[in-house]
This record gives C-alpha cells, structure tokens and sequence, in this order.
C-alpha cells in the first residue's frame, strides 16, 4: 500500500467522519494482536499503536489507505482492564458504527488460534449476520504454534465456520496476509497488489 494515515477517531456515535470512502473494519478480543496485525496489513511498524495492556484502543480509528479506502479499528472486547460502564459505551459505539455505516463493505474478524472463536467472537458474528454485514474470519499468531497443532486447529475451526472463509495467518511472519489482502480487494472490487503488495 502506498500510504496509510489515520485521520479520525470517535469515541461517540456523533464523532464518526462522514462516510465517503469504502470501509473495512477490524474487530476482536482486547488480546489477539489486532493492532499487529493492522500494521502488517498495511506495511507500516507503527501507524496502529501496539500494546501489552488489553483494551488500549478506546475509540474507533479511521485509516485512509491510498486514499481510496478506509480501514477501521475497533475497540477491543473481553479482557480489556476497563470500567463497566466504560465497556458499555464502547459496545454502544460499535453497534451503533456496524448497524448504520453506510460505506461498510466488510469486517474482518480477529482471534487467537489458541483460543479459537469465543462466545463474544459468536456475538459479533450473529450481530454482523442479522444486520448483512460480511464477516471474515483471521485466525492469527499461528506462529506460536507447531505446524502439526497449527493445522489441525485451523481444520477444526474451518469445519466449524465455513461460511466464515477462516484465514490462518501471521503479523509476525506474514504467512496467510496475503490471503487476507485478496478477500479484501474482493469485497472492494480493487486490485490492492497492484497498489504495491506482494503476496506474504
């Protein structure tokens, strides 16, 4: 990708940029390295801020990619150190951004092959189903695994959610990105290695 710049964030429905570009959006536990993998998609070490704590991301981040599309971060769910009541506003939030964004072309899904989908990961995907929204599934850090578990767990996962076209992949080593990237050209009916991205 030829440039990758933040340009928003909201905290509050009201704070959320007019929607005049397509978007994607990243979604997932507080822990499974979305920030990482972010970064990764988009070739830049640092443009999402990559941290220890769970539940560092506390609004909505906007990324224009080339100018010609946006991706999305969304607050982390599960272990985020957070207040309650905190955690509300962020799930007020993001229902509020997935059920009416007009420009939402998709999103993708992010879980820990270790922990494979969650009951909140099932919640965000029903929610997504019942309001038409996309849904990929990128199961990552397969890195941290054998290859022998690594296979057998991504089997498992894929018998178990076809319909989301799981990805096994890695921000670390960059195996399965590749994959990811051409589910999103897909649903942007644009041609991103051609925007300067090699397969992983």
């Amino acid at each position: 990708m030829r440039s990758a710049d933040f340009f928003a964030g909201a905290a509050r429905a009201e704070q959320l940029p007019p929607a005049k570009l397509p978007e994607i959006a990243l979604g997932g536990r507080s822990n499974v390295g979305k920030s990482s993998l972010l970064n990764r998609l988009v070739r830049r070490q640092s443009l999402a801020r990559v941290s220890k704590t769970p539940g560092r991301t506390q609004q909505i981040n906007f990324f224009s990619i080339n100018g010609t599309w946006v991706l999305v971060d969304l607050p982390g769910y599960g272990f985020a150190r957070v207040p309650a009541a905190m955690q509300e506003q962020w799930r007020g939030l993001v229902e509020a951004y997935l059920r009416n964004r007009s420009a939402l072309r998709g999103v993708v899904l992010i879980v820990d092959i270790r922990r494979g989908v969650e009951a909140d990961d099932a919640l965000l995907v029903e929610f997504l189903r019942h309001h038409g929204v996309r849904v990929l599934l990128a199961v990552t850090k397969i890195d941290k695994m054998a290859r022998g578990e690594c296979a057998r767990r991504l089997r498992d996962i894929r018998a178990s959610h076809p319909d989301l076209n799981p990805i096994g992949c890695s921000a670390v080593t960059g195996e399965g990105i590749g994959d990811v990237v051409r589910v999103l050209a897909g649903w942007l009916k644009v041609s991103l290695t051609s925007e300067g991205d090699d397969d992983e």
